[in-house]
């Protein structure tokens, strides 16, 4: 992102995936944007150089923004992020870009509470259906498609809760929740997909059940409700 230009907060949710398809690496929300580039808050590692795709919303107008950028290096301040600059943008960036300027100008945009970091874990196809859900979220959110990649996860990037995008009867939710609790025991672990049946009761391993069918209300009840010294219910 080029410190010349000027650049105008915007808290946009954006989401990041691989250059060469449509694999979602994280969804998070910008810190400021300029005509040539945007600040990403997020905890994700992105490398100097990382040819990456951009999503961004734009509320005003509820369409999305598709744009090629490439990361230039490491931001400071109360949270982490990145810079990028953006590889020729679309004319609906530069406007959206223009009227966070008037905005700017007439006061600007009050801060908002830090968001919720989340860790998804599931296999493509799941994390394709489920994108919207996250998107809305204006959570900070990083995907994983299996353990591997959820134990990595784990190692760089602290979270609020681990998200297991599995059935009920599916066995590949146990590992990745296992290895949640070990790597960071305080946050809430949580597996989101087809109970079949009335959700089962949370134990050591799992906080909440949640069904898929259920919409973002139960899952922001699973990740900030008060589940005391006893196994909590699902939210259904």
């Amino acid at each position: 992102m080029s410190r010349r230009a000027p650049r105008y907060r915007a808290q946009l949710t954006c989401t990041i995936t691989s250059h060469s398809g449509n694999h979602a690496l994280l969804v998070c929300r910008s810190r400021d944007i300029s005509n040539v580039g945007v600040a990403l808050d997020t905890e994700a590692s992105l490398d100097p150089g990382t040819r990456i795709g951009i999503t961004v919303m734009d509320p005003a107008r509820g369409v999305a923004i598709e744009m090629v950028g490439e990361v230039t290096r490491p931001l400071g301040g109360q949270q982490a992020g990145v810079g990028v600059k953006l590889l020729e943008p679309p004319d609906d960036w530069g406007a959206l870009v223009a009227m966070r300027a008037r905005a700017a100008t007439a006061g600007g945009e009050a801060p908002r509470p830090r968001r919720m970091r989340v860790l998804v874990v599931g296999d493509d196809h799941r994390r394709r259906g489920a994108l919207h859900l996250y998107v809305t979220s204006g959570w900070d959110v990083r995907f994983a498609s299996d353990l591997e990649g959820a134990a990595e996860a784990l190692h760089d990037f602290k979270i609020d809760a681990v998200i297991a995008e599995h059935d009920l009867g599916d066995p590949r939710w146990q590992p990745i929740l296992s290895e949640a609790k070990r790597a960071q025991p305080d946050a809430r672990r949580i597996v989101r997909g087809a109970l079949h049946g009335p959700a089962p009761i949370a134990g050591p391993l799992v906080h909440r059940f949640v069904d898929r069918e259920a919409g973002i209300d139960a899952l922001l009840d699973a990740l900030t409700a008060d589940l005391g010294g006893s196994g909590a219910h699902a939210s259904e």
